[in-house]
């Protein structure tokens, strides 16, 4: 029999100002953030904001092998909260699929954090399916380069990705590589100008829109990003990027191969974090292998 415990993530959401005032007033909270870190230290490759392969908030050309399925979590702070800075923070849950080596899935689920200073209710939050295709493979003289699209049929998103993206690896030393990645989001993205109460068709009232005119002008992923990767022994490494908007830094550990935990320092005032856990849908693991002898 197998047992699942779910967690509540509005739980485990940590802001630099509102943590004080806001989440140890309830009962056992002191302890939140030494239960994620037990947690994490139960991954493979670390994954940005929205759970494709990346750095903190920009993703990748990196090739995912066939069959390759990630699920996580991410937090975003409240100053860069993407339904509107200075409101709430963020909880991301994403999962990920390598359909082939080239094509990725990835479905993301968008929920803002209720605070005391501001109450919030909703469901499941803002789901988005992204498709990643990866144009070429990296050669030796050349990176690897690939596209990222939201899909158009949402009516209500704000971690929208239209993006072209190329990575290039360098070995420079039998232990360190470095991982260097710059791309180009679009201003302009198609979307479906619906609300709930007429949203029966997934094709109706296709709109094609600048995203600095959206309701949520946040300018995630638009315009020139670049970032650089400092990985020791594929097993840890550092992070720096320009997300399009500001320059952030970060760290993060690959523990038994399959959970990642990471942290970032967003414009150098605010933590965001994560922790993510991989698997290949095509190899069994051994206790799964022996059940079969």
């Amino acid at each position: 029999m197998i047992k699942v415990r779910v967690i509540d993530l509005n739980l485990i959401s940590f802001d630099l100002k509102d943590f004080k005032n806001v989440y140890y007033k309830r009962k056992g909270a002191k302890w939140l953030p030494f239960l994620f870190i037990l947690l994490s230290h139960l991954g493979f490759g670390q994954m940005n904001l929205s759970g494709k392969s990346g750095l903190m908030y920009i993703p990748d050309a990196k090739e995912i092998d066939t069959g390759g399925f990630r699920l996580g979590y991410n937090y975003n702070p409240v100053d860069y909260g993407l339904r509107g800075k200075g409101l709430n923070p963020e909880n991301i849950l994403f999962f990920n699929l390598a359909v082939v080596n080239r094509l990725e899935l990835n479905l993301s689920f968008l929920k803002m954090v209720s605070t005391e200073k501001r109450k919030v209710k909703e469901a499941l939050g803002d789901r988005q399916l992204d498709v990643r295709y990866l144009l070429f493979k990296e050669k030796r003289k050349w990176p690897s380069v690939a596209i990222a699209l939201s899909t158009p049929f949402t009516i209500d998103a704000a971690m929208l990705t239209q993006v072209i993206v190329a990575t290039k690896h360098f070995k420079l030393s039998e232990n360190i590589d470095l991982e260097a990645t710059a791309g180009y989001g679009s201003p302009y993205f198609l979307y479906r100008a619906e609300d709930n109460l007429t949203n029966s068709n997934i094709f109706s009232n296709m709109k094609w829109q600048k995203k600095s005119e959206y309701k949520y002008n946040n300018g995630y992923l638009t315009g020139p990003f670049g970032g650089v990767k400092l990985e020791y022994q594929k097993k840890a490494g550092l992070m720096a990027e320009w997300d399009s908007q500001k320059l952030n830094v970060g760290a993060y550990g690959i523990i038994g191969k399959r959970w990642t935990v990471q942290a970032g320092l967003l414009n150098f005032d605010q933590v965001m974090f994560g922790s993510s856990f991989a698997m290949d849908l095509f190899k069994p693991t051994t206790k799964v292998k022996k059940l079969y002898e």
